[in-house]
Protein backbone atom coordinates (compact mmCIF):
# COMPACT_ATOMS: atom_id res chain seq x y z
CA UNK A 1 0.00 0.00 0.00
CA UNK A 2 1.22 3.44 -1.10
CA UNK A 3 1.97 6.12 1.66
CA UNK A 4 -0.36 9.12 1.93
CA UNK A 5 1.28 12.50 1.67
CA UNK A 6 -1.56 15.31 2.00
CA UNK A 7 -0.52 18.99 2.44
CA UNK A 8 -4.07 19.98 1.96
CA UNK A 9 -4.17 23.59 2.61
CA UNK A 10 -2.18 26.23 4.60
CA UNK A 11 -1.90 26.38 8.17
CA UNK A 12 -4.10 29.49 8.22
CA UNK A 13 -6.29 30.81 5.63
CA UNK A 14 -8.54 33.93 5.54
CA UNK A 15 -10.50 35.70 2.74
CA UNK A 16 -12.58 38.96 2.82
CA UNK A 17 -12.48 42.72 3.02
CA UNK A 18 -9.56 44.10 5.59
CA UNK A 19 -8.27 40.78 6.35
CA UNK A 20 -5.03 42.44 5.98
CA UNK A 21 -5.55 44.48 8.83
CA UNK A 22 -5.08 41.55 10.94
CA UNK A 23 -1.87 40.85 9.75
CA UNK A 24 0.21 42.28 12.78
CA UNK A 25 -2.10 40.37 15.17
CA UNK A 26 -1.94 36.82 13.40
CA UNK A 27 2.07 37.49 13.22
CA UNK A 28 2.06 37.86 17.09
CA UNK A 29 -0.05 34.44 17.83
CA UNK A 30 3.03 32.94 15.41
CA UNK A 31 5.32 34.69 17.80
CA UNK A 32 7.01 36.50 14.66
CA UNK A 33 8.35 40.00 14.98
CA UNK A 34 11.41 40.07 12.37
CA UNK A 35 9.89 39.66 8.87
CA UNK A 36 11.05 40.08 5.43
CA UNK A 37 9.12 40.93 2.32
CA UNK A 38 9.27 39.81 -0.97
CA UNK A 39 6.84 41.91 -3.53
CA UNK A 40 6.77 42.32 -7.03
CA UNK A 41 6.52 46.34 -7.29
CA UNK A 42 3.22 47.05 -9.00
CA UNK A 43 1.66 44.56 -6.37
CA UNK A 44 3.52 46.26 -3.54
CA UNK A 45 2.06 49.48 -4.33
CA UNK A 46 -1.61 47.97 -4.72
CA UNK A 47 -1.46 46.51 -1.57
CA UNK A 48 0.01 49.26 0.58
CA UNK A 49 -3.01 51.10 1.08
CA UNK A 50 -4.79 47.83 2.56
CA UNK A 51 -1.40 47.15 4.96
CA UNK A 52 -1.33 48.44 8.96
CA UNK A 53 1.43 50.84 9.53
CA UNK A 54 3.79 48.69 11.12
CA UNK A 55 4.53 46.21 8.45
CA UNK A 56 5.12 49.25 5.76
CA UNK A 57 7.42 50.80 8.32
CA UNK A 58 9.55 46.82 8.43
CA UNK A 59 9.02 46.61 5.14
CA UNK A 60 11.43 49.95 4.37
CA UNK A 61 14.55 48.12 5.55
CA UNK A 62 13.51 44.26 4.83
CA UNK A 63 12.14 43.72 1.48
CA UNK A 64 13.41 42.41 -2.16
CA UNK A 65 10.98 43.55 -4.69
CA UNK A 66 10.74 40.78 -7.83
CA UNK A 67 11.40 41.16 -11.37
CA UNK A 68 12.03 38.54 -14.12
CA UNK A 69 11.43 34.82 -13.17
CA UNK A 70 11.09 32.59 -10.11
CA UNK A 71 15.06 30.69 -10.65
CA UNK A 72 17.11 28.93 -8.01
CA UNK A 73 19.61 31.28 -8.11
CA UNK A 74 17.57 33.81 -6.56
CA UNK A 75 15.71 32.04 -4.18
CA UNK A 76 19.17 31.01 -2.78
CA UNK A 77 20.47 34.40 -3.00
CA UNK A 78 17.87 35.67 -0.95
CA UNK A 79 17.88 32.67 1.22
CA UNK A 80 21.24 33.41 2.18
CA UNK A 81 20.52 36.53 2.86
CA UNK A 82 17.24 35.81 5.53
CA UNK A 83 20.17 33.30 7.41
CA UNK A 84 22.46 36.44 7.85
CA UNK A 85 19.86 38.90 9.25
CA UNK A 86 18.23 36.35 11.84
CA UNK A 87 14.82 36.73 9.90
CA UNK A 88 11.92 35.10 11.29
CA UNK A 89 9.61 34.71 8.79
CA UNK A 90 9.09 36.00 4.78
CA UNK A 91 6.18 37.80 3.46
CA UNK A 92 5.47 37.30 -0.28
CA UNK A 93 3.54 39.48 -1.75
CA UNK A 94 2.18 39.34 -5.75
CA UNK A 95 1.43 36.72 -8.16
CA UNK A 96 3.09 33.78 -9.04
CA UNK A 97 6.76 34.95 -9.29
CA UNK A 98 6.60 36.59 -6.05
CA UNK A 99 5.10 33.98 -4.21
CA UNK A 100 7.16 31.08 -5.71
CA UNK A 101 10.10 32.85 -4.38
CA UNK A 102 8.91 33.29 -1.38
CA UNK A 103 8.15 29.89 -0.87
CA UNK A 104 11.52 29.21 -2.42
CA UNK A 105 13.74 31.13 -0.44
CA UNK A 106 11.52 30.60 2.54
CA UNK A 107 12.00 26.91 2.88
CA UNK A 108 15.93 26.98 1.80
CA UNK A 109 16.00 28.99 4.70
CA UNK A 110 13.41 27.23 7.09
CA UNK A 111 10.92 30.05 7.82
CA UNK A 112 7.03 30.06 7.76
CA UNK A 113 5.84 32.03 4.96
CA UNK A 114 2.80 34.30 4.41
CA UNK A 115 1.34 34.54 0.81
CA UNK A 116 -0.57 37.68 0.32
CA UNK A 117 -1.84 37.37 -3.47
CA UNK A 118 -3.06 40.55 -5.63
CA UNK A 119 -4.14 38.41 -8.75
CA UNK A 120 -5.73 34.89 -9.23
CA UNK A 121 -3.76 33.75 -11.44
CA UNK A 122 -2.60 30.62 -10.26
CA UNK A 123 -2.95 28.62 -6.96
CA UNK A 124 0.47 29.57 -6.20
CA UNK A 125 -1.00 31.02 -2.79
CA UNK A 126 -1.99 27.72 -1.77
CA UNK A 127 0.01 25.40 -3.24
CA UNK A 128 3.73 24.37 -1.37
CA UNK A 129 5.70 24.49 -3.99
CA UNK A 130 7.22 26.54 -6.28
CA UNK A 131 7.82 27.08 -10.19
CA UNK A 132 11.25 27.51 -11.64
CA UNK A 133 12.41 28.98 -14.63
CA UNK A 134 16.06 29.52 -16.39
CA UNK A 135 16.77 33.33 -16.84
CA UNK A 136 15.74 32.79 -20.29
CA UNK A 137 11.75 32.22 -19.14
CA UNK A 138 12.10 28.56 -20.26
CA UNK A 139 10.35 25.99 -17.30
CA UNK A 140 13.09 24.40 -15.63
CA UNK A 141 11.57 22.25 -12.69
CA UNK A 142 9.46 22.47 -9.84
CA UNK A 143 10.14 21.78 -6.67
CA UNK A 144 7.48 20.42 -3.56
CA UNK A 145 8.57 21.71 -0.10
CA UNK A 146 8.15 19.43 3.18
CA UNK A 147 5.85 21.75 4.43
CA UNK A 148 2.22 23.86 4.05
CA UNK A 149 2.27 27.49 3.45
CA UNK A 150 2.19 29.48 6.77
CA UNK A 151 -0.53 31.78 6.81
CA UNK A 152 -2.59 32.82 3.49
CA UNK A 153 -4.55 36.21 3.20
CA UNK A 154 -6.56 37.19 -0.10
CA UNK A 155 -8.15 40.88 0.08
CA UNK A 156 -10.48 40.60 -2.56
CA UNK A 157 -10.77 44.18 -3.46
CA UNK A 158 -7.20 43.81 -4.57
CA UNK A 159 -7.90 40.83 -6.80
CA UNK A 160 -10.41 43.05 -8.27
CA UNK A 161 -8.81 45.87 -8.87
CA UNK A 162 -6.01 43.86 -11.70
CA UNK A 163 -6.18 43.74 -14.44
CA UNK A 164 -8.34 41.30 -15.78
CA UNK A 165 -6.12 39.23 -18.18
CA UNK A 166 -4.60 37.50 -14.82
CA UNK A 167 -8.56 36.27 -13.95
CA UNK A 168 -8.43 34.98 -17.46
CA UNK A 169 -5.54 32.72 -16.90
CA UNK A 170 -6.27 32.05 -13.46
CA UNK A 171 -9.95 30.45 -14.78
CA UNK A 172 -7.60 28.44 -17.89
CA UNK A 173 -5.19 27.37 -15.34
CA UNK A 174 -7.77 26.56 -12.95
CA UNK A 175 -10.35 24.51 -15.28
CA UNK A 176 -7.04 22.18 -16.56
CA UNK A 177 -7.00 21.00 -12.95
CA UNK A 178 -9.96 19.06 -13.98
CA UNK A 179 -9.41 17.50 -16.95
CA UNK A 180 -5.34 16.79 -15.75
CA UNK A 181 -6.75 14.97 -12.62
CA UNK A 182 -9.40 13.02 -14.67
CA UNK A 183 -6.89 11.99 -16.73
CA UNK A 184 -4.16 11.04 -13.98
CA UNK A 185 -6.58 8.75 -12.33
CA UNK A 186 -7.80 7.14 -14.88
CA UNK A 187 -3.74 6.35 -15.93
CA UNK A 188 -2.58 5.09 -12.37
CA UNK A 189 -5.95 3.62 -10.98
CA UNK A 190 -8.16 2.44 -13.62
CA UNK A 191 -11.05 0.44 -12.31
CA UNK A 192 -9.43 0.64 -8.18
CA UNK A 193 -11.39 2.22 -5.33
CA UNK A 194 -9.88 5.49 -4.80
CA UNK A 195 -8.06 5.98 -0.77
CA UNK A 196 -10.49 9.25 0.78
CA UNK A 197 -7.69 11.82 0.07
CA UNK A 198 -8.06 11.55 -3.71
CA UNK A 199 -11.34 11.29 -3.50
CA UNK A 200 -11.55 14.56 -1.83
CA UNK A 201 -9.39 15.93 -4.42
CA UNK A 202 -11.88 14.73 -7.24
CA UNK A 203 -14.22 16.43 -5.46
CA UNK A 204 -12.13 19.52 -5.39
CA UNK A 205 -11.60 19.40 -9.39
CA UNK A 206 -14.80 19.18 -10.00
CA UNK A 207 -15.68 22.02 -7.91
CA UNK A 208 -13.24 24.17 -10.23
CA UNK A 209 -14.83 22.74 -13.36
CA UNK A 210 -18.56 23.27 -12.16
CA UNK A 211 -18.16 27.01 -10.04
CA UNK A 212 -15.91 28.37 -13.38
CA UNK A 213 -18.43 27.21 -16.16
CA UNK A 214 -21.02 28.83 -13.75
CA UNK A 215 -19.37 31.62 -13.12
CA UNK A 216 -16.47 32.92 -15.15
CA UNK A 217 -17.73 35.09 -17.14
CA UNK A 218 -20.17 37.26 -14.37
CA UNK A 219 -16.39 37.30 -12.81
CA UNK A 220 -14.67 38.81 -15.27
CA UNK A 221 -17.18 41.61 -16.12
CA UNK A 222 -17.15 41.76 -11.87
CA UNK A 223 -13.00 42.71 -12.72
CA UNK A 224 -13.58 44.77 -15.87
CA UNK A 225 -15.96 47.21 -13.39
CA UNK A 226 -13.27 46.95 -10.56
CA UNK A 227 -16.42 45.36 -8.21
CA UNK A 228 -15.81 42.35 -5.61
CA UNK A 229 -19.18 40.50 -6.27
CA UNK A 230 -20.07 37.04 -5.10
CA UNK A 231 -19.11 35.56 -8.64
CA UNK A 232 -15.74 36.60 -8.12
CA UNK A 233 -15.10 35.75 -4.81
CA UNK A 234 -16.72 32.05 -5.54
CA UNK A 235 -13.94 32.12 -8.54
CA UNK A 236 -11.24 33.40 -6.52
CA UNK A 237 -11.46 30.65 -4.05
CA UNK A 238 -12.03 28.13 -6.95
CA UNK A 239 -8.59 29.28 -8.21
CA UNK A 240 -6.54 29.21 -4.69
CA UNK A 241 -8.31 27.07 -2.30
CA UNK A 242 -10.29 24.29 -4.64
CA UNK A 243 -7.08 24.41 -7.07
CA UNK A 244 -5.12 24.39 -4.79
CA UNK A 245 -6.75 21.28 -2.75
CA UNK A 246 -6.72 19.04 -5.97
CA UNK A 247 -2.81 18.71 -5.88
CA UNK A 248 -2.26 19.02 -1.77
CA UNK A 249 -4.83 15.82 -1.29
CA UNK A 250 -4.33 14.35 -4.91
CA UNK A 251 -0.30 14.66 -4.86
CA UNK A 252 0.66 13.01 -7.94
CA UNK A 253 -2.64 12.43 -9.22
CA UNK A 254 -3.49 15.30 -8.64
CA UNK A 255 -0.71 17.33 -9.94
CA UNK A 256 -0.08 17.79 -13.85
CA UNK A 257 -0.73 16.06 -16.80
CA UNK A 258 -0.17 17.25 -20.89
CA UNK A 259 -1.89 20.66 -19.97
CA UNK A 260 0.95 21.76 -17.90
CA UNK A 261 3.62 19.74 -20.31
CA UNK A 262 2.17 21.90 -23.62
CA UNK A 263 2.63 25.03 -21.76
CA UNK A 264 6.64 23.88 -21.15
CA UNK A 265 6.71 23.42 -24.10
CA UNK A 266 5.44 26.72 -25.40
CA UNK A 267 8.05 28.48 -23.14
CA UNK A 268 10.52 27.26 -25.56
CA UNK A 269 9.38 29.99 -28.09
CA UNK A 270 10.29 33.43 -27.85
CA UNK A 271 6.92 34.26 -28.77
CA UNK A 272 5.62 33.36 -25.90
CA UNK A 273 7.71 35.34 -23.43
CA UNK A 274 4.85 38.10 -22.74
CA UNK A 275 1.89 35.31 -22.22
CA UNK A 276 0.94 33.83 -18.98
CA UNK A 277 1.56 31.19 -17.61
CA UNK A 278 -2.48 30.25 -17.39
CA UNK A 279 -2.85 31.11 -21.34
CA UNK A 280 0.10 28.68 -22.26
CA UNK A 281 -1.94 26.55 -20.23
CA UNK A 282 -5.38 26.82 -22.09
CA UNK A 283 -3.88 25.89 -24.94
CA UNK A 284 -2.30 23.09 -23.65
CA UNK A 285 -5.50 21.70 -22.21
CA UNK A 286 -7.07 21.81 -25.86
CA UNK A 287 -4.04 19.91 -26.94
CA UNK A 288 -4.40 17.45 -24.03
CA UNK A 289 -8.23 16.68 -24.76
CA UNK A 290 -6.97 16.13 -28.51
CA UNK A 291 -4.71 13.30 -27.18
CA UNK A 292 -7.87 12.40 -25.17
CA UNK A 293 -9.67 11.99 -28.25
CA UNK A 294 -12.44 14.14 -26.70
CA UNK A 295 -13.80 16.09 -29.18
CA UNK A 296 -17.20 17.38 -27.31
CA UNK A 297 -14.86 18.74 -24.68
CA UNK A 298 -12.39 20.23 -27.05
CA UNK A 299 -15.37 22.33 -28.94
CA UNK A 300 -17.23 22.63 -25.58
CA UNK A 301 -14.15 24.61 -24.29
CA UNK A 302 -13.36 26.13 -27.18
CA UNK A 303 -16.79 28.06 -26.82
CA UNK A 304 -15.82 28.92 -23.46
CA UNK A 305 -12.87 30.49 -24.44
CA UNK A 306 -14.00 32.90 -26.75
CA UNK A 307 -16.64 33.69 -24.47
CA UNK A 308 -13.90 34.12 -21.74
CA UNK A 309 -11.17 36.08 -23.98
CA UNK A 310 -8.56 33.07 -24.01
CA UNK A 311 -6.49 32.11 -26.70
CA UNK A 312 -7.69 29.18 -28.99
CA UNK A 313 -4.95 29.06 -31.65
CA UNK A 314 -1.49 28.99 -31.81
CA UNK A 315 -1.60 32.48 -33.68
CA UNK A 316 -3.54 33.80 -30.04
CA UNK A 317 -0.24 32.79 -28.47
CA UNK A 318 1.33 34.46 -31.47
CA UNK A 319 3.01 31.16 -33.14
CA UNK A 320 2.87 31.12 -36.47
CA UNK A 321 1.60 27.77 -37.66
CA UNK A 322 3.15 27.02 -40.16
CA UNK A 323 6.52 27.98 -38.90
CA UNK A 324 7.19 23.73 -38.76
CA UNK A 325 10.56 23.80 -37.08
CA UNK A 326 9.88 25.66 -33.74
CA UNK A 327 6.67 23.59 -33.76
CA UNK A 328 9.38 20.46 -33.71
CA UNK A 329 11.20 22.23 -30.86
CA UNK A 330 8.05 23.10 -28.68
CA UNK A 331 6.42 19.29 -29.10
CA UNK A 332 10.40 17.90 -28.69
CA UNK A 333 10.39 19.69 -24.89
CA UNK A 334 7.04 18.89 -24.05
CA UNK A 335 7.52 15.12 -24.61
CA UNK A 336 10.67 15.29 -22.55
CA UNK A 337 11.15 11.64 -20.66
CA UNK A 338 10.59 13.45 -17.43
CA UNK A 339 7.33 15.02 -18.50
CA UNK A 340 4.06 15.00 -16.71
CA UNK A 341 2.29 14.37 -20.51
CA UNK A 342 3.70 10.72 -20.41
CA UNK A 343 1.11 9.55 -17.13
CA UNK A 344 -1.29 9.75 -19.73
CA UNK A 345 -2.65 6.14 -20.11
CA UNK A 346 -2.63 7.11 -24.53
CA UNK A 347 0.54 6.70 -27.37
CA UNK A 348 2.19 9.72 -26.45
CA UNK A 349 5.23 10.36 -28.86
CA UNK A 350 6.42 13.52 -30.86
CA UNK A 351 4.20 12.47 -33.36
CA UNK A 352 1.00 12.10 -31.73
CA UNK A 353 1.39 15.12 -29.90
CA UNK A 354 2.42 17.11 -33.30
CA UNK A 355 -0.83 15.60 -34.67
CA UNK A 356 -2.82 16.93 -31.37
CA UNK A 357 -1.85 20.19 -32.19
CA UNK A 358 -3.03 20.55 -35.50
CA UNK A 359 -6.19 18.54 -35.00
CA UNK A 360 -6.89 21.75 -32.55
CA UNK A 361 -6.09 24.25 -34.87
CA UNK A 362 -8.65 22.73 -37.39
CA UNK A 363 -11.48 22.22 -34.98
CA UNK A 364 -11.04 25.83 -33.65
CA UNK A 365 -11.97 26.77 -37.14
CA UNK A 366 -14.31 24.94 -37.84
CA UNK A 367 -16.14 25.83 -34.73
CA UNK A 368 -15.90 29.12 -35.82
CA UNK A 369 -16.73 28.89 -39.44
Amino acid sequence: MASAIVKGAPGHYRLGEGVLEELPSLLAELRIEKLHIIAGKTAWEKTKPYLPKEIIDQAKSQSTFTKGHCTLETAEKIAGDLTAQSIEAVIGIGGGTALDTAKAAAAEAGLPVVLVPTIAATCAAWAPLSVFYNEQGAFTHFTEFPEANTLLLVEPAIIASAPVRYLQAGIADTLAKYYEARVLIASFYKDAELPVRLQISQGAAEICRDTLLKDSKTAIEAVTKGEVTEPLVRVIESVFMAGGMVGGFGEKAGRIAAAHSIHNGLTEAKETKNHLHGELVAYGLLVQLALENDVVELEKLIHCYSEWGLPKTLKDLSIDPEQTELLKRIVQKATLPQESIHYMDVEITEDTVFQAIQAVEAIESLVHN
